[in-house]
């Protein structure tokens, strides 16, 4: 059998395996696995047993599949995303806190590795578990900062960036709390090799010759260099060494191409992708998550792994937090929480009148009706900082006694 298409992968946890399901890829290479290379049916409670011992999740062909998941899929959901009531009390500022204190340890990550070559691996983790304990509490209210709050350096703000969406999609497949803090701890360090390329090379507004693309391809092979010997998880260094590599196989540095390209590294390359779009580059301006999350669906199958883009518009909902929208009456705001069952109508911070005029208090409406959401907009439409967020939830807040 040759390679399965994306778009017919699913992704299905070990424990919500049965008979009848067709096995296409596993979470890990079959060369440490008693199966076919080429795929298989489970036909009996022992391959199960067995998968269950040997995979936290594998992906089955749903096209080959004689049974498959309740419910489309047996991955575990996002836990429910923060609601304005309960962001007050603190958790804005925890939130804040965390993204900001994730940007100054990669940024001592950085310093540390240029000046002694070497990368102190319980910093990372620390860092990594930090993160992931503020995500699983906070999800929706740390993508909304990661969208509002400015500062940090470009090199650092993308790691931290890319570690918020990369776990949140881990979360999304099921991972459980060390799972996730590998995968932060990938995310992180993915492109830690690029404090080796020439500030000129990496700041360069026009396209890059091939001498200089060379160069900065060659940040994987540096970054795995730099963290050689330091203990990170697996999954960590698998993230590093194939999140440039594309389904198609034009990706770098080795070109694999499909299944051939380990999932984290699938998920990563999602991830980084995903961030950077949201992010102002030096030859491209910041796309709205909504758009990023659009530009992916039309790669998908192409560039990156159908199955996983879908996952992730299922995590971070159609229009994700902080995403500027504008609503059918002109007023325009930020996305906020999705309504359960209305993936097109989510909460909306409405900061602006339709003639694009700060209201004196942002207010929290239904994106339903007559003010459902027309479009989205660039984030260079409006600049709207956390701060209004903060006004919206003590106005929210219930009155004490």
């Amino acid at each position: 059998m040759g390679p399965v298409p994306a778009h017919h992968l699913l992704p299905v946890r070990s424990e919500h395996l049965q008979p009848g399901m067709y096995v296409a890829e596993l979470d890990r290479s079959w060369l440490h696995a008693p199966f076919p290379s080429t795929g298989f049916l489970i036909t009996g409670s022992e391959q199960v047993e067995q998968l269950r011992r040997l995979c936290h999740h594998v992906y089955i062909d749903t096209r080959l599949s004689e049974t498959l998941p309740a419910g489309r899929s047996g991955l575990g959901r996002m836990a429910p995303r923060t609601t304005a009531q309960s962001a007050t009390g603190g958790r804005l500022g925890a939130v804040r806190q965390v993204l900001s204190q994730t940007v100054a340890a990669v940024a001592a990550l950085v310093q540390g590795a240029r000046r002694q070559g070497i990368v102190d691996a319980s910093a990372v983790t620390a860092c990594a578990s930090r993160l992931v304990a503020r995500l699983v509490e906070d999800a929706a209210l740390l993508h909304f900062c990661l969208r509002t709050e400015q500062g940090g350096g470009f090199l650092c703000r993308r790691a931290a960036g890319t570690a918020v969406v990369a776990t949140t999609l881990a979360w999304r497949l099921g991972l459980d709390r060390q799972g996730l803090e590998g995968v932060a701890t990938g995310a992180l360090l993915l492109d830690l090799g690029k404090i080796a390329v020439p500030v000129p090379i990496l700041a360069k507004p026009g396209a890059l010759a091939s001498s200089e693309q060379a160069y900065v391809r060659r940040h994987v092979e540096r970054g795995l260099g730099l963290v050689a010997g330091a203990g990170l998880p697996e999954r960590a260094l698998e993230m590093m060494a194939t999140h440039h590599e594309r389904i198609d196989g034009s990706g770098y540095p080795h070109r694999y191409r499909g299944t051939t390209i380990p999932l984290f590294g699938r998920l990563a390359a999602i991830a980084d992708a995903y961030d950077a779009m949201t992010l102002n580059r030096r030859y491209a301006a910041a796309m709205s998550p909504h758009a990023a999350l659009r530009q992916l669906e039309g790669l998908a199958g192409e560039k990156y792994d159908a199955a996983l883009v879908d996952e992730l518009v299922q995590a971070l909902g159609v229009y994700p937090c902080g995403t500027l929208v504008e609503l059918d009456d002109g007023r325009v705001g930020l996305a906020w929480t999705p309504r359960p069952g209305h993936p097109l109508q989510p909460e909306v911070l409405v900061t602006h009148d339709a003639r694009r005029q700060p209201l004196p208090l942002p207010v929290l409406v239904s994106a339903a009706g007559a003010t459902g959401i027309f479009r989205s907009l660039p984030p260079s439409a409006l600049i709207i900082g956390t701060d209004v967020l903060a006004a919206a939830l003590e106005r929210e807040r219930p009155a004490a006694g």
